[in-house]
């Protein structure tokens, strides 16, 4: 993937996970903040979803970042095997290219959070009706 393609992508990842994020958050102070329903079934299970969700999701987006770690040295060299990467105008372009991989780790990791955030969202949506 091109460098402006990752950073477009990096830009959709971070948008969709902050609004979903901020939905879940609201939907979920609304729903603890009732006292008359302090300590319910529903309660409790959302508090042991929360925390075993985000551990989840880190777990994932940790094993997806390795992965791509694990290909960023034979990416670079692949980058830095092009002759035309060797001129100065082709140096700012494997430059570029190669802050594309450094910022396509970043998303690797980020994936796993969204999903986790925009199902949370559309669950909580149908359970609020």
């Amino acid at each position: 993937m091109r460098p402006r393609d990752q950073a477009r992508t990096a830009a959709a990842l971070l948008h969709a996970t902050g609004s979903a994020s901020a939905s879940v958050i609201t939907s979920r102070m609304l729903a603890f903040s009732n006292p008359a329903t302090a300590f319910s079934p529903w309660h409790q299970s959302e508090a042991k979803r929360m925390s075993s969700e985000k551990v989840d999701a880190m777990n994932a987006g940790m094993r997806a970042a390795s992965m791509e770690l694990a290909l960023l040295p034979s990416r670079m060299l692949m980058i830095g095997a092009r002759p035309a990467w060797w001129t100065p105008n082709g140096w700012m372009a494997a430059c570029m290219d190669a802050a594309g991989l450094w910022i396509g780790v970043g998303n690797a990791a980020l994936r796993p959070a969204k999903s986790t955030a925009v199902r949370n969202r559309s669950r909580l949506a149908r359970s609020q009706g």
